[in-house]
């Protein structure tokens, strides 16, 4: 494990569910490899992060890097990792498709990684063809990256799970509805 490095730029909302990671790590081990790249793969298409991943990591973590971490901090010195190839899109977009049918991702995570996916140098699809890819409605997509818009103590209280899901696209919606009042775009009868 002293060889593998979670990804630098990984979103870091879910870190609440440590301790519910660590329990399931005593009780029944690593369940499936923790996926990583090569460092050289990695830095070959990510050139930026070469300052984050010193020379002395052989493997970055791309997906799982939650379970590496929740292992380190047991102490643990080795666990099963699957060596993988580059992603051909983005790392955002291989966990956003690796993880989107679980409670891995929080909705945090899943907004900074769709967010993270939709800004790939090279990505040709749209907001909502892309949604449909991942089994998203388009609306399901852009509530997810209406949370980024959220102030950052309203998104560690949704990390928290002290505010909810609906609250708090609740408070995004009635945020815009007040700017585009004063903005002159929508009209008071409008928005009821």
């Amino acid at each position: 494990m002293a060889e593998v490095i979670s990804w630098p730029e990984r979103p870091r909302h879910t870190l609440a569910k440590e301790s519910q990671l660590k329990a399931s790590l005593v009780k029944h081990g690593v369940e499936h490899p923790i996926t990583v790249v090569s460092r050289e793969a990695y830095l070959k298409k990510l050139p930026r992060q070469t300052n984050s991943v010193q020379r002395c990591f052989s493997y970055v973590a791309i997906s799982d890097y939650h379970w590496l971490e929740a292992a380190r901090s047991l102490g643990w010195t080795r666990i099963p990792v699957l060596v993988r190839d580059m992603p051909q899109d983005s790392i955002a977009a291989f966990v956003l498709r690796r993880h989107r049918h679980n409670d891995y991702l929080g909705p945090l995570d899943e907004a900074s990684l769709l967010h993270a996916a939709l800004s790939a140098p090279g990505r040709t699809e749209s907001q909502n063809a892309y949604a449909r890819s991942l089994g998203w409605s388009p609306t399901t997509a852009s509530q997810r990256l209406a949370l980024l818009k959220l102030t950052p103590e309203k998104q560690a209280a949704l990390s928290a799970n002290d505010l909810s899901i609906v609250e708090a696209r609740q408070m995004v919606s009635t945020r815009r509805s007040r700017k585009a009042l004063a903005s002159g775009t929508l009209s008071p009868l409008a928005s009821g």
